[in-house]
């Protein structure tokens, strides 16, 4: 276990400061997440810990310091299983449409036809960018074309990361009906 890591003379009390405050830190992580992810949560605020405690200097307050990493690491995971992904969601009718577009576009085009159909994707996609707000296109462009996070975005913007995740949603609500519209096109057509 990660408790094992720690040796030195003042690593000893903050062994004792962890372990005794572990049942009541597992506890409350437990309350707020599925049981399946309380060893990793506890694990990473661990690490954390004793990184902080090592390179800042012992940390005082052990049991406030844990319930406050608990605290975070719980909502930073559950902002990440928020994200809404592009291809994701929807209902099942469009997701299974979305995943139809999402196939052509990632497979090697075999035919004239696959080559034609992932050019003209990427051409109405550039056209519904051009016609959403200049934030909205940006949060869309950074973090699915360009795969930056949220979190790395925000810092580079200064724009706090709800706002980023507000501006994204609308961005990929608009884009789904827009690519949908082409998706029906070309069943249809």
């Amino acid at each position: 276990m990660m408790l094992n890591m720690v040796s030195t003379k003042n690593s000893n009390k903050l062994l004792d400061a962890i372990i005794s405050c572990q049942d009541s830190v597992k506890a409350f992580i437990s309350k707020k997440v599925p049981f399946s992810e309380l060893e990793d949560i506890f694990q990473e605020i661990v690490c954390n810990l004793i990184k902080a405690d090592s390179l800042n200097g012992p940390v005082n307050m052990v049991s406030a310091w844990l319930f406050k990493a608990a605290k975070n690491e719980v909502i930073d995971r559950y902002r990440k299983k928020k994200e809404t992904l592009f291809w994701d969601g929807g209902g099942e009718q469009i997701s299974r449409e979305l995943t139809e577009i999402s196939e052509i576009l990632q497979s090697q085009p075999e035919t004239p036809e696959d080559s034609y159909l992932r050019q003209l994707f990427w051409e109405e996609l550039d056209l519904a960018l051009e016609q959403l707000p200049e934030d909205q296109m940006e949060v869309f462009i950074q973090t699915e074309l360009l795969g930056k996070s949220f979190k790395d975005l925000s810092d580079e913007t200064d724009v706090p990361v709800n706002t980023l995740l507000s501006r994204k949603h609308k961005a990929v609500l608009s884009l789904r009906k827009k690519l949908l519209e082409l998706y029906e096109l070309i069943v249809q057509g």
